[in-house]
């Protein structure tokens, strides 16, 4: 029986019944479930696109992932793209690794396997995306959370951040804040770049050195630091606090 749009992220996916379909609600829009036990148990579940009639997503949930379905399900109907067809994607899976948060660095390039499919772990829990859409989150406890994109909508941005959605579900609290030091702003003449400081530093041209360098964490955490060294430092530190607190409480922040 069809349920009367709850609230997806207040819901017991395990209650639903064989071959029960049910429609629940998100920030972005609505999202049905239905439950397939005859040959396993298992819940198979669409994500409507944004203009809730295109089916964006079809995801498949075994009984180990039920608690950590209702937030991932939402994550991705956020991010699904405002209409869908009925083509796969064709996605630059190289792009979406480095677009997502939770990588590690790519100083050692992003390597393919020869279906064009990219993988990357971190710590508890790795990932695996294809071209066309396909894509497939494992803990190192046992849960999967899998599925495949639908329609040629969907970016490297928005997968990036379904994938970024469910590993930050899946792996272990210390790679809750995986940290990145990015380059110096570097050379450039002060109309160029508004408000730069220059930092002492000129040469011929009238160009000026701007030493001030940005790090970032996966949490959504970024500050800008007058030097390079500073913003390791700072990144340090942020990932030492965030790791503390992660296991001072017992539980993931951002889960």
């Amino acid at each position: 029986m069809t349920q009367d749009r709850t609230p997806l992220a207040a819901t017991d996916l395990s209650a639903l019944a064989h071959g029960q379909r049910a429609w629940f609600t998100t920030a972005r829009g609505p999202v049905t479930v239905r439950r397939y036990a005859r040959h396993g148990d298992f819940i198979r579940v669409a994500v409507r696109s944004g203009n809730g009639q295109d089916r964006a997503a079809l995801l498949t949930f075994h009984p180990d992932a039920y608690p950590l379905a209702p937030t991932w399900l939402a994550a991705i109907a956020q991010a699904a793209p405002d209409t869908a067809d009925h083509r796969h994607p064709s996605l630059p899976t190289g792009s979406v690794r480095l677009l997502a948060r939770m990588t590690p660095a790519h100083r050692l390039g992003i390597p393919r396997l020869r279906d064009g499919s990219v993988g990357w772990s971190i710590p508890g829990a790795t990932a695996r995306l294809w071209p066309d859409g396909r894509l497939e989150l494992r803990s190192t406890t046992g849960p999967v959370l899998s599925g495949q994109l639908e329609g040629s909508q969907w970016d490297q941005f928005q997968v990036a951040t379904v994938a970024d959605a469910g590993l930050r579900l899946l792996c272990a609290p210390e790679a809750q804040h995986i940290t990145r030091t990015g380059q110096p702003r570097g050379w450039s003449r002060p109309y160029d770049r508004p408000g730069n400081t220059g930092n002492g530093r000129e040469r011929n041209g009238g160009q000026m050195y701007d030493s001030s360098t940005t790090s970032s964490c996966s949490c959504g955490w970024t500050t800008t630091s007058p030097s390079q060294l500073g913003a390791r430092a700072m990144a340090e530190q942020h990932h030492r606090e965030g790791t503390t607190s992660n296991l001072s409480d017992g539980r993931p922040s951002g889960a």
